[in-house]
């Protein structure tokens, strides 16, 4: 088969590939519009950052400045509304002494003695005092602190006599509640307590800064029950800081003394009513806050600040009145363990210490009446010697009776905390047993003997013997 010749034609060039000399005639592309608008917005993007940081460092500035010296900030007060005026309260012209008290005066205030901050006599609190209304004696009252520094004007550093601003005030109200007594009655029940004193406290107080306490007095029976607060002055952020308030039945002023060792004072407040010792501790810690940068923090019996079972049964006791046990047991574990026992559980071991230097010096009196006697015995947990003095004679078993019908709460909490950790305790079934007997009748206290764990029979024998006494020699 003869093949016939092909045809030939020229092949035409593929879509996408370009002729070689067709790129030639094309002019340069122009410069595209969005790169243009990113180097603007980066530039626009630069220049609010900058001044958004320069905004941010004068508002800085400012703040500080009406921290610190709010004197100079009335300028900034030219510049902004009325409706957006920044007050200035401490704007007043620096003044002598004599100046401020008349000042005071023309306002019917009255300007207490100076306490001053330093030995240069460069500040100091001013106590403002006012009459209070519809008051027959005792009538001024503190209404507020302030704080005066000397005046740093040149000009008037240069006269004879001393110029002070106005740097910090602080308001003092009256305790809203009665803190003396809950459940007594007053006249004036719904106005507040007033307070009528303020003194620094010279001794043994922590610095830097200036501690002062404010008190006030309400005689309630035989007893001059004292209250007020306690308050902090900060030298370095100029402020006058309220840390607690405080109450003492018998009169005492709160007081720095050294409890948890260290060398660190804590302030103790004394709240004993009668033979019952009820201390306060309480230690300064710091806090992350800039104007008020410390505080005032209890050291609490609960909970427990270590997990051991001996330790957490020495402090149900302490919490309970039975001091001198609860130390006694705590200085045991103390020595086991030594070197594991945390800060905080040291802390609670000195406050249950200072207690019981107490309840033993007063058990270790001589008393004139058998049932205070008793009852110093009972506070430092002398159960057996108690129990000798209630089987001396039948005049003392009428008045320990009558000592154990009026208690409130107090023995009993110690006769249960006691048996609690330890049920073996005769001595202690002994003065539980009168406590029901007396209070509830022999009965039940027969009963509530039959209910303990641990009793033998020539115990339950000798305390049923107590009990048959209490009633043949009580009336």
């Amino acid at each position: 088969m003869a093949h016939r010749p092909r045809k030939l034609t020229a092949k035409s060039p593929k879509p996408n590939q370009p002729y070689a000399d067709a790129t030639q005639d094309i002019p340069p592309k122009p410069p595209d519009n969005k790169q243009r608008g990113g180097w603007l917005s980066s530039t626009l993007a630069i220049a609010i950052l900058f001044s958004s940081a320069g905004l941010v460092i004068v508002f800085t500035w400012i703040s500080i400045v009406l921290i610190w010296n709010p004197e100079q900030a009335g300028w900034v007060n030219k510049f902004l509304p009325a409706w957006a005026q920044i007050p200035l309260d401490n704007n007043e012209p620096p003044q002598t002494l004599p100046q401020i008290q008349n000042q005071l005066s023309q306002q019917k205030r009255i300007a207490g003695e100076t306490l001053a901050l330093d030995e240069g006599d460069n500040s100091f609190l001013l106590p403002v005092f006012q009459q209070r209304p519809n008051c027959q004696s005792n009538c001024r009252e503190i209404a507020e602190l302030r704080i005066y520094q000397r005046s740093q004007d040149s000009k008037l550093r240069s006269q004879p006599e001393k110029y002070y601003r106005l740097a910090t005030q602080f308001p003092v109200t009256g305790l809203e509640e009665f803190l003396e007594d809950s459940t007594a009655e007053r006249q004036d029940a719904n106005a507040p307590l007033s307070l009528s004193e303020v003194k620094r406290f010279e001794k043994d107080a922590p610095s830097p800064g200036v501690w002062f306490y404010l008190r006030g007095q309400r005689q309630q029976g035989t007893n001059a029950n004292a209250y007020g607060y306690i308050v902090y002055y900060n030298p370095v952020r100029t402020n006058l800081q309220q840390m607690l308030t405080w109450k003492s039945p018998s009169g005492q002023i709160p007081k720095w003394q050294e409890v948890t060792g260290g060398g660190a004072k804590e302030l103790v407040i004394d709240q004993t009513v009668g033979l019952e010792p009820q201390l306060q501790v309480y230690q300064v810690k710091s806090v992350k806050l800039y104007l008020n940068p410390i505080q005032l923090e209890a050291i609490d019996l609960k909970p427990p600040a270590f997990k051991n079972p001996a330790y957490q049964n020495a402090l149900l006791i302490a919490r309970n009145g039975l001091w001198t046990p609860a130390f006694e047991w705590l200085q045991f574990i103390q020595k086991q363990h030594k070197k594991t026992l945390p800060a905080t559980a040291k802390a609670q071991i000195d406050v249950i210490r200072l207690h019981s230097q107490l309840t033993k010096t007063q058990a270790a009196k001589i008393w004139a009446s058998p049932s205070q006697q008793v009852l110093a015995e009972l506070i430092d947990g002398r159960w057996g010697k108690a129990l000798k003095v209630f089987e001396a004679s039948p005049q003392n078993v009428q008045e320990i009776a009558t000592l154990l019908k009026a208690d409130k709460g107090r023995l009993w909490n110690r006769t249960v905390a006691a048996l609690q950790v330890n049920p073996d305790r005769p001595e202690v079934q002994a003065w539980g047993a009168l406590i029901f007997a007396v209070q509830q009748g022999e009965g039940r206290a027969n009963s509530w003997l039959k209910t303990q764990p641990k009793i033998s029979k020539a115990t339950l024998t000798y305390i049923q013997g107590l009990l048959k006494r209490l009633n043949a020699d009580a009336v």
